[in-house]
């Protein structure tokens, strides 16, 4: 139970600290323009980013640590190896998918849009 409420607790404080500072919707109702469009594209992949790469590097931490205190027991390193497995494939998909991104929307740009994660409008 208290490993719930701390759980509970530091996945709370993540969330809504990056949810007050993602600011996602970059544009008032009904005055959005491509650029802001763009932008708030920008902040949804940027948003997800942020939450992945420390969850995954938890979760790899927490994987080694059950391996290493798995006392002989088996089932406790296969275990521990599959959260290792499962955050780093997690990682790897994540990034492999900012980089497909980045190539669409750099081919559908036809290059005069510039870097898309870093937006000038």
């Amino acid at each position: 139970m208290i490993k719930k409420i701390i759980l509970f607790s530091i996945f709370y404080f993540l969330f809504s600290t990056l949810i007050v500072e993602a600011g996602l919707v970059p544009c008032a109702p009904g005055k959005c323009t491509w650029c802001d469009l763009m932008q708030l594209i920008k902040n949804v992949i940027d948003f997800l980013m942020y939450l992945v790469v420390p969850l995954s590097v938890v979760m790899i931490i927490v994987g080694g640590i059950m391996i290493m205190t798995a006392a002989g027991s088996t089932e406790r390193v296969f275990k521990g190896r599959k959260i290792v497995t499962t955050a780093v494939v997690g990682l790897l998909i994540a990034l492999l998918s900012w980089i497909i991104i980045d190539t669409i929307i750099k081919v559908i740009a036809g290059g005069s849009f510039g870097p898309w994660n870093k937006l000038n409008c």
